[in-house]
């Protein structure tokens, strides 16, 4: 009797083994394609941050490029003004503030010297003055063997800018500059200036009028399609504004 349950308990016990064996062999399989599965998932999750972070890095470098352009903008304008007071002479009837007459000096034309600059020795500075009506203008180069000096044309389209590619000069490679052939141009900025000339009235008008420069720079990106003119502001867009005065007088 006591030999046959023993026999009956061994049985069992070699049966449970066999079950526990099969069990553990489960439990082993599910671990490995959790492991996989959580493996996979790692490699995943770490492409998505190199691809996000490089898109990101794109991004950000296209900004600071965009952010130079639109500085650059302004600067050649405010030289373009300052170069005008250097080849100007002093008006001796502008209105003075303390006796109320006008016999201050200032430079009454400090926005239109007699004409744009070129090389034939008579130049007398920029024009820029727009008159009343706000005129948008493409900021080119000229890259002669005399003067390399910023030019300022008035135009309506083909805001494409090159970078560096149609200056012969070896001076100028690298910087970015119009494409008048065509809209896009080859790079993937476009910057378009636009001046506009707020005249004061009254006796103190010479003293006081100012122009307001606006410099618009855009460019393509992955969500940003192509624009051949201004697409408002935006995710690749940037735009700065400033004033310029005839504050050298006295």
């Amino acid at each position: 009797m006591v030999l046959r349950e023993l026999l009956y308990l061994a049985h069992n016990m070699k049966s449970f083994t066999k079950k526990q064996t099969f069990f553990q062999s489960g439990q082993t399989l599910i671990e490995t394609l959790v492991a996989i599965f959580i493996l996979v998932m790692g490699i995943v999750a770490a492409l998505g941050l190199a691809i996000y972070a490089l898109n990101a890095s794109s991004n950000v470098t296209k900004q600071i490029i965009a952010i130079g352009l639109t500085r650059e903008g302004v600067e050649a304008v405010k030289n373009m003004r300052d170069t005008n007071w250097l080849k100007l002479s002093l008006d001796t009837d502008c209105y003075e503030y303390v006796s109320g007459s006008n016999t201050a000096k200032c430079y009454k034309n400090w926005l239109d010297n007699g004409g744009n600059w070129n090389n034939n020795g008579n130049d007398r500075g920029y024009r820029m003055d727009p008159g009343g009506v706000p005129t948008s203008y493409r900021l080119g180069l000229d890259n002669s063997s005399s003067n390399k000096i910023w030019t300022l044309n008035s135009a309506g389209s083909n805001w494409g800018l090159d970078n560096g590619l149609a200056i012969s000069n070896s001076s100028f490679q690298g910087l970015y500059v119009p494409n008048t052939s065509q809209p896009n141009g080859t790079s993937e900025f476009y910057r378009k200036i636009t001046l506009t000339k707020q005249n004061s009235t009254g006796p103190y008008r010479d003293n006081l009028e100012r122009l307001l420069v606006t410099t618009q720079v855009w460019w393509t990106d992955k969500k940003c399609p192509r624009s051949v003119d201004w697409p408002g502001l935006g995710k690749c867009s940037i735009q700065l504004q400033t004033y310029l005065t005839n504050w050298k007088n006295y």
